[in-house]
């Protein structure tokens, strides 16, 4: 499903090649209708703003949000583990996943990095991808937030993977998060403190599938999903 694909690479560093594979990439989205049209319009705006946009600005507003302001932070066990041990043993659980499926890592990013999430979701079955995509549906939608709160057009990239989702997110959990940390620009010195604040969600049972007072989380009941038999129906929700 190169849908997926397409939207992991949108939250990629931009480059001259990405920009000129832009129109390729509204062919693909359109000829798949995996997404409903207004996320579509809602795409096809962001990359009509990309390719509008002078590069070096295009990769100073990237750099801007995903790198330097952490509650936008692109990894996804930071939103869970933090910097905790816990987070270690989860990569190490994903990249077992992604092995298994036939994909080496020939980045340095780490393996929870979206984008190369969103690559494994791409080769498996539509039906396991919308799961998978479910079970991180608090997350996307903090995220999505956030980047409304910044008035950012990546918007539409978490807004379409959210219509995507077997599950969507906790209305009062991505609440809760958004009062923590709403997404603003931060300054050098908030960049140093924000590093070392709490995680936007706790090591809990419902964002670790275990219990916390049996065992450490590992994001297991996320790793068991992937492994889930496609032929297995999916209750869909609605959005």
């Amino acid at each position: 499903m190169k849908t997926l694909k397409v939207l992991g690479t949108l939250l990629t560093y931009p480059s001259a090649d990405l920009v000129k594979a832009l129109p390729e990439f509204q062919g693909i989205l359109k000829k798949e209708t995996w997404l409903p049209e207004e996320s579509l319009k809602t795409l096809n705006y962001l990359m009509d703003w990309m390719a509008d946009q002078d590069l070096l600005d295009l990769q100073e507003e990237f750099v801007a949000l995903f790198d330097r302001t952490p509650s936008l932070c692109l990894h996804l066990f930071e939103h869970v583990h933090g910097d905790s041990r816990d987070r270690g043993q989860a990569l190490v659980d994903l990249s077992e996943v992604y092995k298994d499926a036939g994909l080496l890592i020939n980045t340095e990013e780490m393996p929870d990095f979206l984008p190369l999430f969103l690559e494994y979701l791409s080769i498996i079955e539509a039906e396991e991808s919308a799961q998978n995509l479910g079970e991180i549906a608090n997350v996307l939608g903090v995220l999505a937030g956030r980047l409304k709160n910044r008035q950012s057009p990546y918007t539409a990239v978490f807004e379409a993977l959210i219509e995507a989702a077997a599950n969507k997110p906790d209305a009062k959990a991505v609440e809760e998060a958004l009062k923590e940390a709403a997404g603003k620009a931060s300054s050098f010195d908030e960049l140093d403190k924000s590093w070392e604040e709490q995680n936007a969600f706790e090591n809990t049972l419902q964002t670790t599938g275990q219990d916390m007072d049996v065992g450490c989380p590992k994001a297991e009941e996320m790793l068991a999903r992937m492994n889930l038999d496609p032929a297995k129906p999916v209750d869909n929700k609605e959005a």
